[in-house]
C-alpha cells in the first residue's frame, strides 16, 4: 500500500488541484472526506487579499453532493468588502459541477487590551500526552482491507473521553500528519476545519451499519486562531424523531477554548 502525500495534489493551475485517494471518507466507495473538502475551500479563501490585516473568524460550507476523488476547481467572489469585515463565497467544483460551496467571515485582526474576566477560562479536555493512540488501522467507519483513507493515514488522533467504538459523547485531539496540498504548510484554520468535521462521527448516537447520519453541512467559529498542531473537540450529538439532528463541539488548542463546530445532520434508516 502507498500513502500520497496528500489528499490534493497542486497543479500548474492555482485554482485547481489533483485529488488523491488519501482524500477518501471510507464510507463511500469514491468519496471525499467532507472536511477535506471544507479544508479547501478555506485554502482558496486565504489567497483572496484584504483592505486590511484580517483572520477567518466563520466558515459555512454545504456540501451539496458526494466528491468523487477527481481534480477540483476552486473559484472566489469577495461578497462584502470592508476593512473590518470581508465576507467572501467560494465554491469547488468538477468537470463543470458544483459539488460544494463556502461563506467565509473575516473579521479585521488587533490586539485589544481586553479585562481577563472578558476572555474564556474553560478548562481544556486532558492532553494528548495522557493516553495512547488508538489503531488508527481500523478506527472510524470504512473497510479494514487497507485501503488509503483520510481519517486513517492522515491524521494522528488521541480519544480522551469515550471512544469511537462507544455511542455518545466524547472527547478527542486531532492533529493532521500530512499537508492539505502536497507541498504545503497547512495553517490553523484548515487544521480547526479538519478536526471539526469530525463532530459528528465521534459522538454519533446510532450505529453506521443500521442508520445514516450524514451531515449536510458544517460551520466553524473562531474567537481565535488554533496555535500548535493538535486541535480537541468535546463533542455531543441531539437527534429528533423528524429525521435530523445536529452535532457540535467546543473546539480547542493546548492553551484553551478557540472556537466550535455545528453540522446539521440527515438521518434515515440504512436501505
Amino acid at each position: 500500500m502507498t500513502v500520497p502525500d496528500a489528499p490534493y495534489l497542486p497543479t500548474e493551475d492555482p485554482r485547481v488541484v489533483e485529488s488523491t485517494p488519501l482524500a477518501r471518507a471510507g464510507w463511500y466507495d469514491d468519496g471525499q472526506h467532507g472536511g477535506v473538502v471544507a479544508a479547501l475551500l478555506v485554502r482558496a479563501v486565504e489567497a483572496v487579499p484584504t483592505l486590511a490585516p484580517m483572520e477567518v473568524s466563520r466558515i459555512t460550507v454545504e456540501l451539496f453532493r458526494k466528491v468523487p476523488t477527481v481534480p477540483l476547481r476552486t473559484e472566489t467572489r469577495i461578497l462584502r468588502e470592508g476593512r473590518r469585515i470581508q465576507v467572501v463565497g467560494v465554491s469547488a467544483s468538477a468537470d463543470g459541477v458544483e459539488l460544494a460551496r463556502g461563506t467565509v467571515l473575516r473579521l479585521r485582526a488587533t490586539d485589544l487590551d481586553l479585562p481577563p474576566s472578558a476572555l474564556p477560562d474553560e478548562p481544556t479536555p486532558p492532553p494528548p500526552s495522557t493516553v495512547s493512540a488508538p489503531d488508527r488501522s481500523t478506527w472510524g467507519v470504512g473497510p479494514t482491507d487497507g485501503r488509503v483513507m483520510f481519517h486513517r493515514h492522515a491524521i494522528d488522533i488521541r480519544e480522551v473521553e469515550g471512544s469511537f467504538r462507544e455511542l455518545g459523547p466524547a472527547a478527542v485531539w486531532i492533529r493532521m500528519t500530512k499537508p492539505l496540498v502536497a507541498g504545503e504548510d497547512p495553517g490553523p484554520v484548515v487544521r480547526a476545519v479538519v478536526a471539526g468535521d469530525f463532530a459528528n462521527g465521534i459522538s454519533r448516537l446510532l450505529h453506521s451499519s443500521d442508520w445514516v447520519f450524514m451531515n449536510a453541512d458544517l460551520t466553524i467559529h473562531l474567537h481565535r486562531l488554533p496555535r500548535g498542531t493538535w486541535i480537541g473537540l468535546r463533542a455531543v450529538t441531539h437527534l429528533d424523531r423528524s429525521g435530523r439532528g445536529i452535532a457540535h463541539a467546543r473546539l480547542y488548542d493546548l492553551d484553551g477554548p478557540v472556537g466550535r463546530s455545528t453540522q446539521t445532520l440527515f438521518i434515515d434508516r440504512r436501505r
